[in-house]
């Protein structure tokens, strides 16, 4: 989001409207980089529906208040003015714009990098009890109706990839913003440990974080260690220091840290065990601007045109995962071709300056559309 912002910031003044449950950390990063927060709309939980009401939510695609919560009356009327005041809107996802409760967004770019349906449909997937599969299938089914309406509602709809456009279909004009990332100022070189190291990026207050870990935890880390029993896996990430670093006397949660550069230099790979959500994983670009080796689910590389072998490991079971874990860690050579190969596609496609030309043709779009 602050990428993005930065980028727009070439084109002209950005000021921020955020609802009262965002990340409070992003304060400090919003005016490092001289932008103001006009609104902090308050969210409430949504009035119970009447039967009445409860048929059109199920039904209609245009029923706004899918997650039960939406803004105040006087915020919903401020961001009205802001709307007709403004040159163009840039909305952080679905479920943020239908809190606002405003049906038609004129000159508004829709960044969709996690579409609300492919998330619900993917946790359904993973759901171990029937009940939670069908509730998350049917909230798949709700967020899929009004995703089909984009282009009734918005200018552009702004996607993080080839897959995720062709999803989207022709519900709307549908540009690609991949997730990106800023290659470090100064490469940290890489150091092997004794013993070595496997590592994780991520806060676990996210869902699909937290079960990816958990998974790998649960189900792959004792196929690790029966192969290398001194390997240790590093947590790093808001929640990591936290009871799931109790989970083993080999793992070690440091819970959040300002730069981990010189720790993740360190690892002989970085997991991506995502197995549920939707969107790309700023994480496989991180890892890559890091020039560290990465193991990923393909659910956690979706939207990444990656090759296994030649830019990281995929590895979608327990025994598969494990055994690229034993692979890294034994083969540094290995590791050494995954980096190049992975730190060259990372210059070319995923720095923010790669990706700057798509926002401002996404920018240039809108304006057309609505001229």
């Amino acid at each position: 989001m602050l990428n993005i912002a930065r980028l727009l910031k070439r084109l002209g003044n950005v000021s921020f409207v955020v609802t009262d449950n965002y990340d409070r950390e992003l304060d400090s990063r919003i005016a490092e980089f001289e932008f103001d927060i006009q609104l902090i709309a308050r969210l409430n939980t949504s009035p119970k529906r009447n039967a009445a009401g409860w048929v059109r939510h199920e039904l209609a695609a245009g029923c706004l208040a899918t997650e039960g919560f939406e803004v105040r009356q006087v915020d919903q009327q401020a961001m009205a003015r802001m709307i007709a005041e403004s040159d163009i809107r840039w909305v952080h996802g679905l479920q943020t714009a239908n809190m606002f409760g405003i049906y038609h967004w004129p000159r508004t770019v829709l960044d969709i990098d996690d579409i609300p349906s492919r998330f619900f449909a993917s946790r359904a997937r993973n759901a171990s009890a029937l009940t939670q599969r069908i509730l998350d299938y049917r909230k798949a089914l709700l967020w899929w109706h009004r995703e089909r309406i984009l282009g009734k509602r918005f200018s552009v709809v702004a996607a993080a990839s080839e897959r995720d456009k062709r999803y989207l279909g022709n519900s709307a004009p549908v540009t690609v913003i991949p997730n990106g990332f800023n290659p470090p100022a100064q490469q940290s070189p890489r150091v092997a440990t004794e013993p070595p190291r496997i590592g994780y990026v991520g806060t676990l207050k996210w869902l699909p974080n937290r079960n990816g870990v958990e998974w790998f935890i649960r189900d792959v880390w004792p196929l690790v260690k029966r192969e290398m029993p001194t390997v240790r896996l590093r947590l790093i990430g808001e929640g990591s220091d936290g009871p799931i670093a109790g989970s083993g006397p080999d793992i070690d949660g440091l819970g959040w840290v300002e730069d981990p550069s010189s720790e993740i230099a360190t690892w002989s790979a970085t997991i991506v065990p995502v197995r549920c959500g939707a969107g790309t994983r700023v994480k496989i670009a991180d890892a890559f601007s890091k020039r560290c080796p990465v193991i990923s689910t393909s659910l956690g590389a979706f939207g990444y045109e990656v090759l296994s072998g030649e830019d990281l490991l995929l590895a979608d079971t327990p025994r598969d995962f494990a055994s690229a874990c034993t692979l890294l860690v034994r083969d540094v050579k290995l590791g050494e071709k995954l980096c190049e190969n992975a730190w060259n596609k990372f210059l070319r496609k995923w720095t923010w300056d790669a990706i700057g030309g798509s926002v401002f043709e996404t920018v240039d779009q809108c304006m057309r559309l609505d001229a």
